[in-house]
Parts: C-alpha cells; sequence; structure tokens
C-alpha cells in the first residue's frame, strides 16, 4: 500500500502526529474500499487485515513508486535490522536482482536488511491524486 502523507517539521510532535494520522485515515479508507470492492467479490467470509511491515523510503524497483494500484504486484520482502514493523521491499525479477537493487540504494542499505527476502503478491493498493485507487 502506498499513501503520502502532509509534510512537517521533525522538530514539532504535534505536526508529526497530524502528519501520521493523516496516512493512517488514508491508509483505513484503501482497506475499507479494497474489503468493499475485491473482497466481497471473491470471498464473502470476513477477513483480518495485518501489518506485514512498513517501509519509510523509496521502494526498489519502479512498481510499487510508479505504479497505479488496482492490481496483484509480486514483491520482495526482507527483515532490517531495526526489527517489526520495518521492512525493505521491492520488485525484482528474482531475489538477487532485489539485493542487487537494495544494495546499490544507500536509503535503503543503510537500513541494514536482513537475508533472505521473501517474495509475497500482493494486492498493491496506492492513493490517486483524485483519491483511493484500488479497484
Amino acid at each position: 500500500m502506498r499513501v503520502g502523507q502532509p509534510e512537517f517539521s521533525n522538530a514539532n510532535a504535534g505536526a508529526y502526529d497530524h502528519a501520521a494520522g493523516v496516512a493512517e485515515r488514508k491508509r483505513q479508507a484503501l482497506i475499507r474500499l479494497y474489503e468493499a470492492e475485491v473482497l466481497a467479490r471473491i470471498c464473502g467470509a470476513g477477513h483480518e487485515v495485518s501489518l506485514a511491515g512498513e517501509l519509510q523510503a523509496y521502494p526498489a524497483g519502479d512498481e510499487l513508486m510508479d505504479g497505479a494500484g488496482g492490481g496483484e504486484v509480486d514483491m520482495w520482502v526482507a527483515e532490517t535490522r531495526f526489527g517489526a514493523p520495518w521492512v525493505v521491499m521491492g520488485t525484482a525479477e528474482d531475489e538477487d536482482a532485489f539485493w542487487r537493487e537494495v544494495e546499490a540504494d544507500d536509503d535503503l542499505a543503510s537500513l541494514g536488511p536482513v537475508r533472505p527476502a521473501v517474495m509475497r503478491r500482493a494486492f498493491f493498493l496506492a492513493e490517486r491524486s483524485d483519491g483511493p485507487n484500488c479497484c
């Protein structure tokens, strides 16, 4: 899932709380839309949503940053030295290509990603400038 948050000053805890709250409300809205528009068609049973990890940097590959959302994506996910929920993630043709991209990116490499990466297929939810995009 990709959502944006307003810019804020790191020196202002209230501004951070506001920005984090905006991002969380966007995240929840996308999840509700996905549950109503996609899961309801596929499976009528209830579902539990859980956070697999969070990356507050640009992911490896272009698909998660440039993609419009609204479909499935195969992505690599690796834990970091900081522990849950922090991960490094991205798209690549295979795990070796993923690690090459991670190692070439100073921001991702500085997070201390831990091998191995795990391939996950996920429904990619993304915020658009004109509203949520999931379905």
